[in-house]
C-alpha cells in the first residue's frame, strides 16, 4: 500500500509540473484574451488536488480512530474546533462591506463570492497562525527537555 502511494503522489507531481509549463507557457499575454484554456485546466486540477488531499485526510483519520477509540473525544474536540472557526470566519466576513473589481467584466464581484473568497482567506490567517505558534512551541518543548 504504502508503494502505491509513493507512485502516485509522483505521478500526480509530475502532472501538476507538467501543467504548470503548460500554462506559463501557453497563456497568452494580452489579458482581453478570454480563452486562457491552460490556467483554467490548472485551477479544476488544483480543485481536485484539494479535494484528493481532504478526502486522504478524512480517510486516514477515520481509519486512525478505528484503529485507536480512545481517540475519538480529541477528534470531536478537534471537529467542533473547526467547526467555530468556519462558522466565525464566515460571520467576520459577511461583516465587511468592501467590493472587489472584476476588471474582466469592467464592474464588481457579486457579494456572495466575496464572503466566500474572505472567509476562505481568514480561516488561511488562522490555520497559518496555528501553524507557527505550534512549531514555535514544538521548539521551546524540545529546548526544555
Amino acid at each position: 500500500m504504502e508503494k502505491i502511494l509513493k507512485y502516485s503522489l509522483v505521478a500526480l507531481l509530475g502532472i501538476s509540473v507538467a501543467m504548470i509549463f503548460w500554462a506559463v507557457f501557453t497563456t497568452p499575454e494580452d489579458p482581453t484574451v478570454e480563452n486562457a484554456t491552460a490556467v483554467g485546466v490548472y485551477l479544476y486540477w488544483g480543485y481536485f488536488l484539494m479535494g484528493a488531499a481532504l478526502v486522504a485526510a478524512l480517510v486516514g483519520a477515520g481509519m486512525d480512530l478505528l484503529k485507536k477509540p480512545e481517540g475519538i473525544k480529541g477528534a470531536l474536540i478537534a471537529l467542533v474546533a473547526v467547526v467555530a472557526i468556519i462558522v466565525v470566519a464566515y460571520f467576520i466576513a459577511s461583516g465587511h462591506d468592501f467590493q472587489i473589481v472584476d476588471l474582466g467584466n469592467q464592474g464588481y464581484f457579486e457579494r456572495k463570492a466575496t464572503v466566500i473568497s474572505d472567509t476562505c482567506l481568514i480561516i488561511f490567517y488562522v490555520a497559518m497562525a496555528g501553524a507557527v505558534i505550534s512549531a514555535i512551541y514544538s521548539a521551546v518543548s524540545d529546548a526544555l527537555k
